[in-house]
């Protein structure tokens, strides 16, 4: 199994050094993981801000805890990444950091929508006096935008939208919104991105992974080329949250490989579910 989403002390809203993920990987069994940081740092007004200095010598310091962590757990395969997240006055900086950096694997993902941070305590300013169509409706066709930008591998919790949306609208019904989904979906295709299965919905609403698995079936039918795998966990003890439900939500979905990468390349698949074997050259 593996984790390709998570955040050690290096991210504004993580904590403790890679070393203790790295333990509780290795006590969960889990033989590969990507440490996926957030570039954006925290700002003591609270917004948040991409300084591209202040990331290279971030994200330096985390590759040399990488370098450190793979002598002292050899059994384990680590990997350097990233999480991008997308707004368009960081497209730059962002592009920047990707050239600089010998990353293994980025995430990019949408957590602000026209100024507002939909995944934020203040999300509710997002939905307050539109209708769920509108409201969804722009979320969805932000992340088209972020797919058109594109500067990352696969694209991290794809309806994260719906962890506030559901206070004003209700259930998350994806079928209301097919096509949008399948829109951005078929970019995702194009381009070659995949998706992401995040399992931090496991422990707060939703409770259940992230995307819905009705998505999931729609990235395979529009041409979604892989799926990932991660917790997007900010401390140790949550490491291997959902990770369990993850996979079987992701094989109802119809998917069985999970890829994994190094130097921005799938390099190849291993099963889904941890017990199949099946012949070829990927492990």
């Amino acid at each position: 199994m593996i984790n390709y989403h998570f955040h050690d002390e290096h991210s504004s809203d993580g904590a403790r050094p890679l070393v203790e993920h790295c333990e509780a990987a290795r006590r969960a069994g889990i033989l590969e993981i990507c440490v996926t940081n957030h570039v954006e740092a925290l700002r003591e007004d609270g917004s948040w801000v991409v300084d591209f200095e202040e990331a290279v010598r971030r994200f330096e310091r985390v590759l040399e805890s990488v370098v450190r962590a793979r002598s002292r757990f050899p059994e384990l395969t680590i990997r350097f990444g990233a999480e991008f997240a997308y707004r368009p006055e960081w497209t730059d900086p962002l592009d920047r950091l990707a050239e600089s950096l010998p990353f293994d694997f980025i995430l990019g993902s949408l957590h602000d929508v026209d100024g507002i941070d939909v995944s934020g305590p203040n999300a509710s300013e997002f939905f307050r006096d539109r209708p769920l169509e509108a409201a969804y409706g722009r979320y969805f066709e932000a992340l088209h935008e972020l797919v058109e930008w594109g500067t990352f591998d696969a694209v991290a919790h794809f309806d994260l939208v719906k962890r506030y949306g559901h206070r004003a609208y209700g259930e998350f019904a994806p079928s209301s919104l097919e096509a949008p989904i399948r829109s951005v979906l078929a970019g995702m295709g194009r381009a070659g991105i995949g998706i992401e299965v995040n399992t931090s919905g496991c422990a707060q609403w939703p409770r259940a992974p992230y995307p819905d698995e009705s998505i999931l079936t729609w990235a395979r039918e529009e041409g979604v080329p892989f799926l990932t795998l991660g917790s997007d966990s900010h401390a140790p003890e949550h490491f291997t949250q959902g990770i369990t439900d993850g996979s079987a939500h992701a094989s109802r979905a119809g998917w069985d490989r999970l890829t994994i990468f190094e130097a921005r390349r799938p390099i190849g698949t291993i099963p889904l579910q941890p017990n199949e074997t099946q012949p070829g050259g990927d492990r």
